[in-house]
């Protein structure tokens, strides 16, 4: 199987589109997409979509984030972030372990939140770290967001350790700066890891160093998948070997879809899809997408009259659909 699911663990120092350019480039696949930005100096679950794979993104259910958090008291960033500018400094409170669960039982729950000046969010076409690097002060209008839990992990002054679980659009920048702000002093988020994005989970990703052992028998993946012009290139296996090793570490698009409703077809039902696209009703009254399933095998995602064709028909490219499934006749 090429077409899947594949979850890295993203290094720290790289962007996530340095990681889809290293799967690009030993997978061999030109449609390789990630569901969800890390920062560069954040490390942990970065989800790959592979092939065909990156059309079902849109039906991927990852609401749910877990984020491995530290915050740093004292200091105030510009980026909110280890890698911005000190532009406030503040001593530390005399704080105890019971005010920072008190401060975190507060945050818990549905609010408001502004995105923070150097983020992706667009206004008027273009992201707000755009304007922040020009010193132009353009703000985002506050948007819901859900935190379900903050379970403090490490109590070591200045820096908090916190385990956060929160949905999707949640900013971890912001709430160290608001934390602080509750104990009495500033901040800024120091390190981030993120241990779950929906149903990928840190246990079942793919760090870069044993990708580059799959790839070359070789650790190094600095040398390995990200050399340098100067030196001699360290040699890969096949593309064959290089995706048998991958195997293991691939999740199926039935099992990352399997928080949707299944209709499950008879062969003719499966004929008259693939040939005509011609999909059936969903199981579950206003569902917006389900799955269509022949037998154990994952056909396609039906929505609203249309489908997507399920990436295990189509070529590594996503380009060219296998021949239909034949209908027994009838005598």
């Amino acid at each position: 199987m090429t077409d899947g699911f594949l979850v890295m663990d993203k290094p720290p120092g790289i962007t996530s589109h340095d990681v889809v350019a290293v799967a690009r480039a030993v997978t061999g696949l030109k449609k390789v997409g990630h569901t969800g930005t890390l920062d560069p100096f954040a490390t942990g679950v970065l989800p790959l979509a592979l092939g065909g794979a990156t059309r079902l993104i849109q039906f991927l259910d990852e609401n749910e984030k877990v984020y491995d958090a530290t915050i740093a008291l004292g200091r105030l960033t510009d980026t909110g972030d280890p890698t911005g500018a000190v532009i406030d400094e503040r001593p530390v409170p005399p704080i105890t372990r019971a005010d920072v669960e008190r401060v975190f039982s507060a945050f818990v729950g549905t609010r408001l939140q502004r995105p923070p000046r150097y983020s992706a969010v667009k206004i008027k076409g273009k992201p707000l770290y755009e304007y922040a690097r020009k010193g132009q002060d353009v703000v985002a209008e506050p948007r819901p967001i859900r935190i379900d839990s903050m379970e403090l992990l490490s109590f070591d002054l200045p820096r908090i350790r916190v385990l956060i679980r929160c949905s999707r659009g949640t900013y971890a920048r912001v709430i160290a700066e608001e934390v602080a702000e509750a104990l009495g002093t500033v901040g800024h988020l120091d390190e981030l890891r993120r241990d779950g994005s929906g149903p990928f989970k840190i246990g079942q990703s793919l760090p870069m160093s044993r990708l580059s052992e799959i790839v070359a028998d070789n650790p190094a993946w600095h040398e390995v998948l990200r050399p340098g012009r100067q030196g001699e290139r360290i040699p890969w296996k096949s593309r064959e070997e290089v995706f048998a090793g991958l195997q293991p570490y691939l999740v199926s698009p039935r099992e990352a879809l399997k928080h949707l409703p299944a209709v499950s077809l008879s062969a003719l039902e499966a004929r008259r899809f693939q040939t005509t696209g011609q999909v059936p009703p969903s199981p579950v009254p206003d569902a917006r997408a389900w799955l269509l399933l022949l037998g154990d095998e994952l056909l396609g995602v039906g929505t609203a009259g249309k489908a997507i064709a399920e990436p295990l028909q189509w070529e590594s490219d996503g380009s060219r659909p296998r021949p239909p499934i034949t209908a027994p006749r009838r005598h």
